[in-house]
């Protein structure tokens, strides 16, 4: 028990220590006024999806944090709406970045599948949790935070990639590597939270029938 409070202290220590790293980075630039001119172009749009982004990363954790949950459920309550509102805008934003100018065209059909992803399952943890099923707006707000994170994986794939520690080494061309880490950063994590939530308790119900 108390090894695993100590791993996911660490564990979410280490994530949002991840996440405020890259997020500041991100934002560094539009608060010295160093963007650059592509960006400049789209800058309202960009501020809105760092806005959107913030609500994900940072009022995530504090969501999952039972102790909030328990003893403060108002405020779960709140924070959990400006969860929502925050990550659709995020999320609805990423169309129209896509559509002006992304640097990486092959990246747009997985960022735009991302978005779509990202919407519905913030959606359907809304609804679930007006029909007052927790135990699925639970789940839905897991999924929902982790499209979002997203936004640190594929910073930390290209950063891994700039200190010649490349996810895919046998991949020579830089740009196919990019595109690929586009595409993972998002379905390698959704591949492991459905195997949690969905897979795994299908096939170890049947395991426990077959034994019995």
């Amino acid at each position: 028990m108390i090894l695993k409070r100590i791993s996911s202290v660490f564990g979410w220590t280490f994530l949002i220590l991840l996440s405020t790293y890259f997020y500041l980075e991100s934002v560094g630039p539009y608060l010295i006024r160093t963007i650059e001119p592509r960006k400049l172009a789209i800058e309202p749009w960009l501020v809105a999806h760092f806005v959107g982004a913030f609500c994900t990363l940072f009022i995530g954790p504090i969501q999952f944090w039972p102790r909030v949950r328990k003893k403060y459920p108002a405020t779960h309550r709140t924070l959990g709406k400006i969860y929502i509102v925050g990550t659709l805008i995020g999320a609805s934003t990423v169309f129209y970045l896509l559509f002006n100018g992304y640097p990486l065209p092959g990246g747009v059909p997985s960022l735009f599948v991302l978005a779509i992803l990202w919407i519905f399952m913030t959606v359907s943890a809304w609804i679930c949790i007006k029909n007052r099923d927790i135990e699925n707006h639970r789940k839905f707000m897991i999924r929902s935070y982790v499209m979002g994170l997203a936004f640190i994986f594929i910073r930390l794939f290209n950063r891994l990639d700039e200190f010649g520690l490349s996810v895919f080494p046998f991949i020579e061309d830089p740009m196919m590597r990019y595109t690929l880490y586009e595409w993972i950063c998002w379905i390698y994590p959704l591949v492991i939270v459905e195997m949690v939530f969905v897979w795994w308790p299908i096939v170890s119900k049947n395991l426990a029938t077959i034994k019995s």
